[in-house]
């Protein structure tokens, strides 16, 4: 009994041992994983979605594949890098794409050589200048996570990843405030390169258009690993996967959709080179035939609007023969698709083939800016056209007015739901809509009167019900 005694004590000993050496980089757990011999990847954080360096021993130096976009944080990592391949001869720095979360730290490797698209130092250049914004936001969003973490049980699960989560928006505050210096790439390319490292190779292709302008896939076929950035994933390890949340077309950016599907085809056409994908992120996986997947999808729906558009199509003929459950039941439950980035997908697909623009974007900014009443009728007025320059969607015009509500924009919300319930004469949720701003403007009749009319045409708005008995009671009180 003593010795067993003995040998559990031992076995606690070393257990505590274990954990009080487990590193740690800027308060957060340190996880280093080798994919290969002199190849290795690194990132912090047990539960938050942070960026994950990839670093590559090549005979004529270290590589490095983006940053976490903490200067702080990426100039540890170095250091680790160095001490776990055993040299610190670091020679280059590729960044997948522009994102502040992964060219932030680029100053650290300020003593390389840095490559990435010709549009990553566009894209720094516009982080740079919403330094401020982001500032304000993660302030707000500081102030909301520490209150939340002090309603939670001492005992409750998600108060671990609500720390760490804690702990980079700080981090990242102190980065946003501070005015960084930007250190754009030293090297561009704008379709395709190959970077020879004498024993490695690094193939870069140009995807940009889907996460941001910029993004490139790099391939390393000496060890069999393609590294995607953020573009896609279609395993998620943790609740909250940050950029990988969604793939999807996004708008306002640049595409090159051409460009973007032939250099996919030349990716999938070196399957028997690729072993391994790895998502720009930690906590995404990324399968073979989840990347042929997703390249098969954008590839239908690129080929399939540019038909529609010239074919006099609509958008809504769009949406309607290529719905995410009938036309792709694979994906419709994968990680990064549901509805709304279905719809943002073909929305934007649709504007970059037919040269339509959105009516509800347009009049959400013109009505946003005070703009002279003709200047939203000639929008308005588009809708009547053979071929508008932009498509109307009820659906758009209904959350851009419940943008204007969130923002407390009481006055612009009711004006572009106004003009819905114009636009949209037959459609109960218009009224709905509309009756909601006229209440919150304090226009009790009004809102009444466009909650009746909702009714009518849509006698199972509960919605519409329940607004009525509140809007009657408060009358007869009054």
């Amino acid at each position: 009994m003593k010795a067993r005694l003995v040998l559990l004590t031992t076995l606690c000993l070393l257990m505590a041992a274990s954990a009080t050496l487990a590193e740690t980089v800027a308060g957060l757990p340190l996880h280093i994983k080798t994919l290969a011999d002199g190849v290795i990847r690194v990132w912090i954080g047990d539960h938050i979605s942070s960026t994950a360096t990839t670093a590559l021993a090549t005979e004529k130096g270290v590589v490095v594949i983006d940053t976490t976009g903490l200067p702080g944080v990426d100039r540890q990592l170095r250091d680790i890098i160095a001490r776990e391949l055993g040299r610190d001869d670091f020679v280059m720095l590729i960044n997948t794409h522009e994102h502040r979360d992964h060219t932030g730290g680029n100053a650290v490797y300020a003593d390389c050589e840095i490559v990435g698209h010709e549009l990553v130092a566009e894209g720094m250049r516009g982080n740079s200048d919403n330094s401020e914004r982001v500032a304000g936001w993660l302030t707000t969003r500081l102030a909301e996570q520490e209150a939340e973490l002090e309603s939670l049980a001492p005992n409750a699960p998600e108060k671990a990843r609500l720390r760490e989560d804690l702990m980079l928006n700080r981090m990242e505050l102190e980065a946003a405030q501070a005015g960084l210096e930007s250190v754009p790439p030293t090297k561009t390319f704008s379709d395709r390169m190959v970077l020879d490292q004498g024993d490695t190779t690094f193939e870069l292709y140009y995807v940009g258009g889907m996460h941001s302008a910029s993004d490139i896939a790099v391939l390393v076929p000496e060890h069999g690993l393609l590294m995607t950035g953020d573009t896609m994933s279609d395993k998620w390890l943790t609740d909250t996967p940050g950029c990988l949340a969604a793939f999807a077309v996004r708008p306002g950016i640049h595409h090159d959709f051409p460009l973007l599907i032939e250099n996919w085809h030349r990716l999938l056409a070196r399957k028997d080179d690729i072993r391994t994908l790895h998502t720009g992120h930690w906590n995404g996986e990324l399968s073979f035939a989840g990347f042929e997947a997703r390249v098969g999808y954008i590839e239908t729906l690129w080929e399939a609007v540019n038909r529609m558009a010239g074919e006099d199509g609509t958008l809504e003929g769009f949406l309607a023969a290529y719905r995410l459950e009938e036309s792709f039941p694979d994906l419709a439950e994968s990680p990064g698709f549901s509805q709304r980035n279905h719809f943002m997908t073909m929305s934007e697909l649709w504007r970059v083939a037919s040269g339509q623009a959105s009516a509800a974007e347009a009049l959400y900014a013109l009505i946003d800016e005070g703009a002279a009443e003709a200047e939203i009728q000639a929008v308005v007025a588009g809708r009547e056209a053979a071929r508008s320059g932009h498509y109307f969607m009820e659906a758009e015009f209904n959350a851009r007015g419940y943008n204007f509500l969130r923002q407390d924009k009481v006055a612009q919300a009711t004006t572009l739901f106004e003009i819905t319930v114009d636009l949209y004469p037959d459609s109960w949720n218009a009224y709905d809509s509309l009756g909601e701003a006229l209440m919150t403007a304090g226009d009790r009749e009004a809102a009444i009167a466009m909650y009746e009319k909702s009714m009518e045409l849509n006698p199972d708005n509960t919605n519409g019900r329940d607004m009525l008995v509140r809007l009657r009671e408060e009358a007869s009180v009054n």
